[in-house]
């Protein structure tokens, strides 16, 4: 039996060795989304690389409210010219300390900067470490969301992993994204009609020892028909590149899909990739 699922590498644009890695991986046809953080140092050089594949993937934006520089003035003035870290996102978010029309703004901005670069809307949103999902910020999201697109042609990422009872004692990571929103994200979603993913896999420790392929086996095992299976591919920084905490874990993903096992482990799942 045939399960479709897409395959997202997200931060396309961070930076060159992240965003040379996911266009080969496209060329080669081993994805079939990409997000693009139109934030990144790299991504005025590496949007017009994407305009040969605009119908071959789908291609996003990568809302991003915790790495590097703003781009709305709006946004700079009432939170200074370098963006939270995503700890103190997290708090401000929990404590309703967010302007929600200063996080309008910066959408609105980073939208701006990818329908210039490529011509097009996004195919559809996510947000850079799930900040889209945040107290607040999700209502910025879909305030937005719905001015600019009010026929629902655009999609919207849920970030809801799939947690057994003892994942919220086990998996940090997956509990603190469902409880940052994952679910009341989901009701917006749903009470505004907008078209989203029902399933998403990917989430793991991003560690530059582990077995990639084990972690993907698993998402290909849990996920379900048409969901989204994020990943963070990428190549061996280069010089002068900003330093990466998830370098390793990047080069171990690229390899893995860049590699024939990749696709006999699709082959055996039984799974196809669709946009």
């Amino acid at each position: 039996m045939t399960k479709r699922i897409v395959l997202c590498a997200d931060d396309y644009g961070q930076a060159p060795s992240v965003s040379t890695g996911i266009l080969n991986l496209v060329q080669q046809g081993r994805l079939s989304a990409l997000s693009c953080l139109v934030t990144g140092s790299d991504w005025e050089v590496s949007a017009c690389k994407l305009l040969p594949f605009k119908d071959k993937v789908a291609i996003g934006l990568h809302f991003n409210l915790t790495e590097g520089a703003p781009l709305s003035p709006r946004f700079e003035a009432s939170y200074g010219k370098v963006l939270p870290p995503v700890s103190r996102l997290m708090l401000l978010a929990l404590l309703r300390r967010l302007d929600q029309k200063v996080l309008e703004a910066e959408m609105e901005a980073q939208l701006d900067q990818f329908q210039a670069a490529l011509g097009c809307l996004p195919d559809f949103i996510d947000g850079h470490q799930h900040v889209h999902q945040f107290p607040v910020v999700r209502d910025a999201v879909i305030a937005v969301y719905q001015r600019r697109y009010p026929a629902c042609s655009v999609r919207l990422r849920l970030a809801k992993p799939i947690l057994q009872p003892i994942d919220f004692i086990m998996d940090i990571k997956k509990t603190i994204i469902r409880l940052m929103g994952a679910d009341a994200f989901e009701r917006l979603l749903e009470q505004n009609q907008i078209p989203h993913n029902k399933s998403f896999s990917g989430i793991y420790h991003l560690k530059e020892n582990s077995d990639y392929s084990k972690h993907f086996n698993v998402f290909l095992r849990e996920i379900g028909e048409e969901g989204i299976i994020m990943c963070h591919p990428g190549l061996s920084a280069g010089n002068g590149e900003k330093e990466d905490p998830i370098a390793g874990a990047r080069e171990n993903e690229y390899r893995y899909f860049a590699s024939e096992q990749f696709l006999e482990d699709c082959h055996e799942a039984g799974i196809r990739l669709t946009l």
